[in-house]
């Protein structure tokens, strides 16, 4: 209850606080994606708890003969992975935000394989139908060495435009969720249940921000850690914009896999963890928010159809 309790005030203290980019000491709680990246020298959130269990009886369809689709169309070089559609039950009773837990029906889509990479955004920069995210810090954008890496210090509305480009969109908090959880399956993260670690995940083990470089890291880069469909980084490396605007629980949640729109609100969804997060942070149920407009410097995106 004590740390339920202070990870809501870390929500409406983050909220509160804003975005921004460049904070490599911001700490890795449920809330920090929407973290300002303000200079506060907070440790990093290197909580390894491994008290995760979904109470939820997962009813999935874990079939993982999924294909894989290369679309190189406006050089975006975007691998589409096959994501078999069934019912599982999301949510976790750990967290007030992921309560009630409640059976969801998905049907079967696409999601690109990696988090939008800077190359691959650059591609939409350059035809002029995406706008450049910000820069410095810890962002991404016109640092040298950094073209494979994911793109960050990006809002929610150039996520939507990349992902319309590419003929697609951004996942549904739900699709995201079934995905990350390897098809639905009652597991804890993308690999399994075996604590986040630097060997499954760009994250705070213990050993500092991003696995000790205080940054992202080359998108596929921690492959132990993909999905039985081979999505990567389903978990850390960077937090991911979804479509669904920010409801604080589960109650009247949408059960068909849609993008939960209605009421709306004043932030949308962002799931994963970033290369900032703790083990705890970066479980499949786990979730936040930021304001639609903010570039965060922990969060992306990858897109779906």
């Amino acid at each position: 209850m004590m740390r339920e309790t202070w990870a809501v005030s870390m929500l409406l203290l983050a909220l509160v606080a804003g975005w921004g980019c460049g904070n490599d000491d911001a700490d890795g709680t449920a809330s920090d994606a929407t973290d300002a990246d303000t200079d506060a020298d907070t440790d990093a959130d290197t909580d390894t708890d491994t008290d995760a269990d979904a109470d939820a009886d997962a009813d999935t369809d874990t079939d993982t003969n999924t294909e894989t689709d290369s679309d190189t169309g406006g050089d975006t070089d975007l691998t589409w992975v096959a994501i078999p559609g069934g019912t599982f039950q999301m949510g976790s009773t750990d967290w007030s935000w992921s309560q009630p837990v409640h059976g969801v029906t998905v049907l079967s889509f696409e999601m690109t394989q990696t988090e939008v990479t800077v190359a691959q955004y650059g591609a939409c920069v350059t035809a002029s139908t995406c706008t450049a995210p910000s820069t410095g810090g810890s962002c991404n954008w016109n640092a040298s060495g950094y073209e494979d890496h994911p793109l960050n210090c990006v809002d929610w509305f150039q996520a939507v435009a990349f992902c319309e480009w590419v003929g697609g969109r951004l996942p549904s908090e739900s699709e995201w969720e079934y995905a990350a959880r390897s098809g639905g399956q009652d597991i804890d993260y993308p690999w399994g249940n075996a604590t986040a670690t630097c060997s499954y995940a760009v994250m705070n083990d213990g050993g500092g921000n991003g696995c000790g470089t205080g940054r992202t890291w080359a998108v596929c880069s921690k492959t132990a850690g993909n999905t039985d469909q081979g999505l990567c980084d389903m978990a850390g490396n960077v937090w991911e914009w979804v479509q669904d605007w920010w409801h604080s629980d589960y109650t009247g949640a949408p059960t068909d896999g849609s993008a939960w729109e209605d009421p709306p609100g004043s932030a949308r969804v962002v799931r994963g963890g970033g290369f900032v997060s703790g083990a705890d942070d970066l479980r499949a149920v786990n979730r936040a928010y930021g304001a639609p407009s903010g570039q965060g410097g922990h969060v992306g995106f990858r897109c779906a159809r």
